[in-house]
């Protein structure tokens, strides 16, 4: 199978393109990376999804998958260039290209869980399944959200498509460092709860997130479909066993949130202080996403995420 892959040099990209020259399928990569050193028999085209000019009608020609895993995570200016203008019109090509070849093709969006929004109070204890309200806050998740929407408006029968939202993906090569920060707390003994012990963290590794994209790919029960994707458990459990590994005390305290915001405000206005009210809220999270039903497609996430803190922390100090 001729496969496109967009944003294929990327952190999950990358993993993800190595995964299908393995199982044997044809691989065209577009990359806003000139030169790229990467995998022998994979096509690299250099292209921009978000520049105006850009013209996708031969680089989608002969593809039977499309996987849009193209994000911006850091300038919030070239977001909607990117996830709406861009992903629209390589959708009209891909969808053009069904109609031409007369094959039904298919596309595969890696998306966010985001799309759901935040809680409507930090540390409010929630549920989010595939089919809950879309309420996104915050430019990524906006656009993320509103190609999807691009995407799920007009079904033909030459074209079908399949939406992965992850929570916060992780992995030894992931290029946020909240994740080490976190690790880099507990390891010094600094890290404490804010205003309760049962918070959630929402993390989900990369290998299982690629794993997922591939059993979107393969599953007929997964066309046209949207999928959560998340390996949830309490913060504790990630504090616990990376200082037992330590071997530190692995009771930390916990501080009403009132304190923490009230100190936070006064030192962010001093020093370059790490906790913003996003971290603060994230840190206090009660939301989790059951993965219940792409696991009828027969998925269970399979690295867990305390046993990848611990191994992740040999390599934070």
């Amino acid at each position: 199978m001729k496969i496109l892959v967009t944003g294929g040099t990327g952190f999950i990209g990358a993993l993800l393109v190595k995964q299908l020259v393995e199982q044997g399928h044809v691989v065209r990569v577009l990359t806003r990376r000139y030169n790229v050193a990467g995998i022998a028999g994979v096509e690299y085209v250099q292209c921009d999804l978000s520049h105006p000019e850009s013209v996708f009608t031969n680089m989608v020609s002969g593809c039977e998958v499309a996987i849009n895993c193209a994000g911006e995570i850091r300038d919030a200016t070239k977001m909607h260039a990117l996830h709406v203008t861009g992903t629209e019109r390589l959708l009209k090509a891909f969808k053009n290209s069904a109609r031409e070849e007369g094959k039904v093709k298919h596309w595969i969006q890696l998306s966010s869980v985001g799309a759901y929004g935040p809680p409507s109070k930090p540390g409010e204890a929630r549920v989010v399944t595939e089919d809950s309200l879309l309420n996104p806050k915050g430019e990524y998740e906006v656009t993320k959200t509103l190609a999807d929407q691009l995407i799920m408006r007009h079904p033909e029968t030459s074209f079908t498509y399949s939406i992965l939202r992850p929570s916060n993906v992780i992995g030894s090569a992931m290029p946020n460092r909240s994740f080490a920060g976190l690790i880099s707390l507990i390891k010094k003994g600094m890290f404490f709860y804010i205003g309760s012990r049962e918070a959630i963290s929402t993390y989900v590794h990369v290998d299982d997130v690629v794993a997922a994209l591939m059993l979107c790919l393969r599953h007929p029960d997964a066309v046209n479909q949207v999928f959560n994707l998340s390996n949830d458990c309490k913060l504790s459990e990630i504090a616990m066993q990376v200082a037992l590994s330590e071997n530190k005390n692995a009771y930390f305290v916990c501080v009403p949130e009132w304190l923490v915001r009230g100190v936070s405000k006064v030192m962010s206005t001093m020093v370059k202080w790490p906790l913003t009210d996003s971290r603060i809220d994230a840190l206090m999270s009660q939301t989790s996403y059951p993965t219940s039903k792409i696991e009828t497609l027969g998925f269970k996430p399979v690295v867990s995420i305390p046993s990848f803190a611990v191994e992740y922390s040999h390599t934070v100090e």
